[in-house]
């Protein structure tokens, strides 16, 4: 029987992939000097890789 989308996401093996793929990622966008995502105290950052934080604007829809 084959498994559903859903079913493979929930796997170890999955979930090892996507730790070691998004580690990548970000050591390339650190490399690169791209800033990362952050959350302190409910508010959302770019942290980038000198420690420089800047908040970021909510979008107005």
């Amino acid at each position: 029987m084959e498994k559903s989308v859903l079913q493979l996401t929930q796997t170890p093996e999955f979930a090892r992939r996507l730790k070691e793929s998004l580690a990548k990622v970000a050591a390339v966008r650190a490399k690169l000097g791209l800033p990362k995502a952050v959350v302190i105290e409910g508010v959302v950052y770019r942290q980038f890789p000198d420690g420089r934080l800047e908040p970021v604007e909510p979008r107005k829809m």
